[in-house]
């Protein structure tokens, strides 16, 4: 009886099994028909995921399925085969899956003159070396992905011209050099899917001399990184789907690439070049069916162009020279559109014209320093948005009263712009909010309670970056206690405001926290020694307060230098030179601790974690919190 991918978890638990010693005698109550619903195996499937180091199965138990036709094996930490050759038992064996492992000799992989696969998927592993020419042997092949290893040495011109049936073929993010041309492809008839991006090769992409001209019509070709100087007509007009150069030495005026070409691409990303000059207003009619256009970090400059095709879901035109406003067909006509990134160019004006519409859009990027005016109330109607990321802009205005609440939103960055009021309530009604980032504005009043509501916050499974920043405001009023409840953060920052009265001892709670500033305020009292709690601990900031009493010992304390507690002269005790007497204030429970833990922690020094942003921390807004969110 045949035996397909539907007994996958079946072949995992047989290998689960062997990995621990068991015998085959323990798969007697089992059978073929229906081997996925059997109990247990589901459990073996996933202890088998979560291993963490990497392990080898022996090859041997595949043995018995002889009409196996699919095997897949992808993220299961597999560091080879033992008994490899056991696979050449497999005759029917069409697919095989073993992606993103840690497979390391790429010799034990070649059965090409036993097997007839039409798949073979070995991408992100790490494999190393030469590839091996037992590859060509497989002329079978309709499938290679290689991407994601370490292969080296120069292209395998001999190993590619004999894969004949090949219809996909990738090889990107590798060590591969060597000049070449894409003659060396000309001759595979079948070939639909090429990608060499990012190796360190040089591509020459001319192939209209007669000797040269290709067999084939690629839906897709990616070149990305491959030092290709020229775009050649051949690829607009033989391409049918998508065209990816990014990362390239492309250069010269975008009409000179482009003029008088009418492409059925609907994918087209030349981003990370040198092209320049403006686009045109009508650039849908060099491009009319795109799905996705990215020509961002180029020299591109004058307006932004008017009219977009109206399939449009990924635009991409940041790091340019831009300048003037947002057209308002960008904005209007545009429903399929799901990300617009404009960021890093010289737009001014409103941030959207009146009557925008993108009722589908998920990320919004527009850091571009000179947008003005307020909130724009068009993106009430993007209940899909997940992303926000207007910082660094001139909005201004009460934020709160143009805030919408959209229910899918994870992500709000609104940093360096002038917004006013007090922190609106609309976030406590947003749940899946990760990224809170509202820093140097010219917010006032209190933090409010309710942040302690947002639902994602509340876990301590961290699924994703998340964290509240509203530093450099003018925030008043004490750390709210329902702010401790955020167990799931991993940064905090509200630096540089007014705030006042004590450090909740509950802020130990905040066990996933990994940067915590409490700089520049006038908070007073003990530092908790609930504190020493928080062992994920990296950053920790509560310099210029009025702080007092003995600072916490134990765990990640031994790593914060002084800077930490600078400008707080009642603190005293280590890595301060004030020594503690014996009537000093201390925090509760470290009036119970033995002196001679102070001598302990004298071993537990480390080197500077923290960095500081800016050369004057008292007067310039600073913050010492992981950066990674400034990229998404």
């Amino acid at each position: 009886m045949g035996i397909t991918s539907c007994c996958r978890c079946f072949i995992l638990a047989l290998l689960w099994f062997q990995s621990q010693g068991s015998e085959s005698s323990a798969f007697s109550n089992w059978y073929v028909e229906e081997c996925c619903d059997w109990e247990g195996v589901e459990y073996f499937f996933y202890h088998l995921r979560s291993d963490s180091e990497p392990w080898f199965p022996n090859a041997t138990l595949f043995a018995q399925f002889r009409d196996l036709q699919e095997l897949e094996l992808p993220r299961n930490n597999i560091g080879g085969f033992i008994s490899f050759h056991a696979f050449r038992k497999l005759k029917y064996l069409r697919k095989l899956n073993l992606r993103n492992n840690s497979i390391q000799n790429g010799s034990n992989l070649c059965w090409g003159k036993y097997l007839s696969l039409y798949n073979l998927d070995l991408s992100s592993n790490n494999l190393f070396g030469s590839i091996n020419s037992c590859l060509g042997n497989m002329t079978s092949l309709r499938l290679l992905d290689l991407s994601g290893n370490q292969f080296s040495g120069y292209f395998p011109f001999l190993i590619i011209s004999n894969l004949t049936n090949i219809e996909s073929l990738f090889l990107s993010s590798n060590e591969l050099q060597g000049m070449i041309s894409l003659c060396v492809f000309a001759n595979l008839s079948r070939l639909s899917e090429l990608d060499i991006s990012f190796n360190h090769l040089e591509v020459e992409t001319e192939m209209m001399s007669p000797s040269c001209f290709p067999s084939f019509k690629l839906s897709t070709l990616s070149l990305g990184g491959c030092n290709v100087k020229k775009i050649s007509p051949w690829m607009l007009h033989n391409i049918t789907s998508e065209l990816w150069l990014s990362g390239n030495n492309l250069t010269g005026l975008f009409s000179s690439n482009f003029q008088n070409i009418t492409s059925k691409l609907t994918l087209v990303d030349i981003s990370d070049n040198f092209l320049h000059g403006t686009l045109p207003e009508d650039i849908n009619l060099n491009f009319p069916e795109p799905r996705h256009l990215g020509l961002s970090n180029n020299s591109f400059n004058g307006n932004l162009p008017i009219f977009f095709s109206e399939l449009l879901q990924m635009l991409d035109l940041s790091d340019n020279q831009f300048h003037g406003g947002i057209p308002h067909g960008m904005t209007s006509n545009m429903s399929c559109l799901l990300y617009l990134r404009l960021f890093g160019n010289n737009l001014t004006g409103d941030l959207f014209p009146k009557n925008s519409s993108l009722p589908n859009l998920r990320g919004l990027y527009l850091n571009n320093k000179h947008l003005s005016e307020t909130f724009p109330y068009a993106l009430s109607k993007s209940m899909e948005l997940g992303i926000i990321d207007i910082r660094n802009n001139d909005l201004s205005g009460e934020l709160s009263s143009y805030l919408p609440v959209l229910p899918k939103l994870k992500v709000l960055v609104l940093d360096r712009n002038r917004f006013e009021g007090k922190i609106l309530m609309q976030i406590c009604q947003m749940r899946d909010l990760s990224i809170l980032d509202l820093s140097k504005n010219d917010l006032s009043g209190d933090i409010p309670d309710y942040v302690g509501n947002v639902t994602s916050w509340n876990s301590d499974t961290l699924l994703f970056l998340n964290g509240i920043d509203v530093s450099c405001n003018r925030l008043t009023g004490k750390i709210p206690i329902q702010m401790t409840r955020l167990k799931g953060i991993n940064f905090l920052n509200v630096s540089n405001n007014l705030l006042t009265g004590q450090i909740p001892s509950s802020l130990g709670n905040m066990t996933i926290l990994e940067s915590l500033d409490l700089s520049h305020n006038n908070l007073s009292g003990v530092l908790p020694q609930e504190l020493v709690g928080i062992l994920s601990l990296e950053v920790f900031d509560v310099s210029f307060n009025n702080l007092s009493g003995m600072i916490p010992i134990g765990e990640q304390f031994g790593t914060f230098e002084d800077d930490s507690y600078l400008g707080n002269p009642r603190l005293c005790g280590l890595p301060l030179k004030i020594k503690c007497n014996d009537s000093v204030e201390t925090s509760p429970i470290y009036s119970t601790a033995e002196k001679s833990v102070s001598i302990i922690i004298r071993t537990m020094y480390s080197e500077l974690i923290t960095q500081e942003e800016g050369s004057d921390a008292i007067l310039h807004c600073h913050k010492r919190i992981s950066q990674n969110y400034r990229s998404i």
